[in-house]
């Protein structure tokens, strides 16, 4: 909590300004019923009607100096409040963005995604919380409390004797409810995971009828979620109740000794009415203590989940090494990779690539073609091997010199709400003539000259309002547009025809730009490639070229036999 909270520094001279205004606004609210018994019992036995009026008026003014004053550190309140969280948010963003691959998979997706929104809202409630009642009821409570003793120390008594049980119980109750929290938020994690699963792959589980199956899955999760908010529900709705019982026991019986002590002259009407005044305060008070604890229990087990983003260490290596003189554009040296660290998902993986080649990485799935490209980018890093571009160790890159050097479409890559343009661009320095181009060469420019807007048309999430082979286009054109100095395709011509396909294939391999790396399952989208890596099972069965691969590698030859047309292509 305590980083939370320094979030607030930025904002202390307005918190002390918050602090006075909210501070004068609520001695004003105790100053009213001193005063109002001042008028009773010392006013009014005079029936002098001028000094009544001058008091009313002074009544009035107090109560507007306090309505004024709390309403504009309310303001304030919610101004400091949310511009802190903005400055949480963005921290955690920032952190989050540049996560290894192997840290967001440790977190998982949707604990971040509730990290970011549910747990900083949390934060939001009690930072907003704590500003204006954290100020006002402790100025109430201990305010109310010594004009009680001042205004009767007997009946004040009552009071002091219900403080230890008052105490005893918020302590108890919040000490109980705190673990409930943090357990409630995993749960939440795992309630956003099975939804956004669910609504991501609504068409899959549609076609397949897998309702039923996936409708129980959330009913699962969604009644573990209920049970842990009952469970917390439980304990803190015991607080108001307790609080109630104990300070309505406290009212009665200074309602029965104040009556005793008025009948007998020991004490005046206006005096009891403000002290039934104060009381009432002060149960305010302890109420509203009681909410900024049940706050401030959920708050912190928000907090400690965001920290822990803060606080993750997780910044790339960057090694001093030496550049060796190559002429190999990209060499992967012995490579090892795992995943979940226990069993090896790449194993000795060796090859290498010279400048303006095309390269072919084909295998089945599930063989490790994407965590080549992966590895590459430095999504990941390896765990014993090197990858080498320009004779130079990735690990001594930046991380955005590096991936600088990248034009990517991996699989399932999307479109954001935003035009035609502006997803080609994706904020890169990027002229009109570069844009058109990289359309042109990726085959978009047949349907975005039809559109309406053309390049300014508008693209809806996720490129609804286009259909899979114009999305795969567009997301073409963007890796292509910056002429980046490495061409990473995954599977990136899964949604063209074979004529789009072999049109585009044959466009890059004319402009010799860039060094192409085409990752497919499909032998037709590789076949021309200057050299063709065969893997499976995270291992290296095959490298040459096409009619190489066909004579010395049977898993290249049994793809070919599969899906260009039987034995016949292979002997031809």
């Amino acid at each position: 909590m305590r980083i939370v909270l320094s979030y607030l520094n930025p904002y202390k001279y307005k918190l002390i300004v918050n602090l006075l205004v909210k501070s004068g606004a609520t001695l004003m609210e105790l100053f009213l019923p001193w005063l109002l018994a001042y008028v009773i019992d010392t006013i009014i036995p005079t029936e002098d009607v001028g000094a009544i009026i001058i008091f009313g008026v002074l009544m009035l003014i107090s109560s507007a100096i306090a309505f004024i004053g709390n309403v504009i550190a309310n303001r304030m309140a919610a101004r400091i409040s949310s511009d802190a969280i903005k400055t949480l948010r963005d921290d955690g963003y920032t952190k989050i963005m540049n996560f290894s691959n192997r840290t967001v998979d440790e977190f998982k997706i949707p604990s971040l995604v509730s990290r970011m929104t549910t747990d900083t809202y949390h934060i939001y409630r009690m930072f907003n919380v704590v500003q204006r009642i954290g100020v006002r009821a402790p100025i109430l409570l201990t305010g109310s409390i010594f004009l009680m003793v001042m205004i009767d120390l007997n009946l004040a008594l009552v009071l002091i004797a219900l403080m230890p049980l008052i105490i005893a119980v918020i302590y108890f109750i919040s000490k109980r409810g705190v673990p409930y929290y943090s357990q409630l938020q995993k749960e939440l994690d795992s309630l956003i995971r099975i939804v956004r699963e669910n609504i991501a792959g609504i068409r899959v589980i549609k076609a397949l009828a897998k309702e039923k199956d996936e409708q129980a899955k959330f009913e699962q999760v969604n009644l573990a979620v209920s049970k842990k908010e009952r469970s917390a529900g439980y304990v803190v709705s015991m607080l108001n109740p307790m609080m109630n019982l104990l300070l309505n026991m406290g009212l009665i019986t200074i309602l029965y000794f104040g009556a005793i002590r008025v009948s007998q002259g020991l004490s005046q009407t206006g005096s009891i009415i403000a002290f039934l005044t104060y009381f009432t305060l002060i149960l305010m008070s302890f109420l509203a203590l009681n909410r900024i604890f049940l706050m401030y229990s959920r708050a912190n087990a928000s907090a400690i989940r965001i920290v822990e983003i803060l606080e993750r260490e997780d910044a790339f290596e960057v090694i001093d090494a030496e550049t060796v003189p190559s002429d190999m554009h990209i060499e992967f040296r012995n490579v090892d990779f795992s995943y979940n660290k226990t069993k090896n998902h790449l194993e000795n993986i060796s090859f290498e690539i010279k400048r303006n080649q095309t390269f072919g990485i084909i295998g089945s799935t599930g063989s490790g073609k994407s965590t080549i490209a992966q590895l590459l980018l430095r999504f990941y890093d390896v765990d014993s091997g090197q990858i080498l571009i320009n004779g130079k160790n990735i690990k001594s890159y930046d991380i955005k010199e590096l991936r600088s050097k990248f034009g990517v479409v991996l699989q399932n890559d999307v479109l954001f709400s935003s035009t035609v343009s502006d997803n080609i661009r994706f904020g890169r320095q990027v002229d009109d003539e570069s844009l058109m181009d990289a359309a042109n060469m990726a085959q978009a420019t047949e349907f975005i000259d039809k559109l309406q807007g053309k390049y300014q048309q508008e693209v809806l999430r996720g490129g609804a309002n286009f259909s899979g082979g114009q999305r795969q286009r567009m997301l073409i054109a963007r890796a292509l547009a910056d002429h980046p100095e490495i061409l990473i395709f995954d599977d990136a011509s899964s949604a063209l025809d074979y004529k789009t396909d072999a049109t585009l294939r044959n466009q890059l391999r004319k402009s010799g730009m860039s060094t192409v790396i085409l990752i497919a399952q499909r032998v037709s989208t590789v076949l021309n490639a200057d050299r063709i890596l065969v893997i499976e099972e995270g291992r290296i069965v095959g490298l040459g070229t096409h009619e190489k691969l066909i004579r010395e590698c049977d898993v290249y030859r049994e793809l070919v036999e599969l899906q260009l047309g039987g034995k016949e292509y292979v002997n031809a």
